[in-house]
């Protein structure tokens, strides 16, 4: 912690670690909220946020604050770089399943074409027959 910090909002950052441990964060995020609206430049209120909140784009986002304010944050360094990397290939999979999505659909409404080709022709066959 780069600036000094009075003993309550101590004890309040180790109830959301003790919280987060616990495996029960979603009572640590109020606590750490609290703390990081009375000051947002707390590093390490921000550190525990990213292990407390839900989802990767909110922890990007807390591991972002960190290392705004301490960019020699090693830890924080690390663990963005990581979701960056497994966001990219998150992309990446979720662009080949879309392709092969599309291949699908293709090939779906080309059988179609092609089935409803074959009745409209064979239907005219039998009106020439009966013509």
């Amino acid at each position: 912690m780069s600036t000094s910090r009075s003993a309550d909002q101590i004890d309040r950052l180790l109830d959301a670690v003790e919280h987060i441990q616990a495996g029960h964060q979603e009572l640590a995020r109020p606590l750490l909220q609290q703390l990081i609206r009375e000051d947002s430049n707390f590093e390490d209120a921000w550190l525990w946020m990213s292990v407390a909140v839900d989802d990767v784009d909110q922890t990007i986002v807390c591991l972002d604050n960190v290392l705004r304010i301490n960019p020699k944050n090693d830890r924080a360094a690390l663990a963005l770089s990581r979701l960056q990397a497994e966001d990219m290939v998150d992309e990446a999979e979720r662009a080949r399943l879309r392709g092969r999505r599309d291949l699908y659909l293709f090939i779906f409404w080309l059988v179609s074409g092609l089935i409803l080709l074959g009745i409209f022709l064979w239907f005219m066959a039998g009106m020439r027959l009966l013509g």
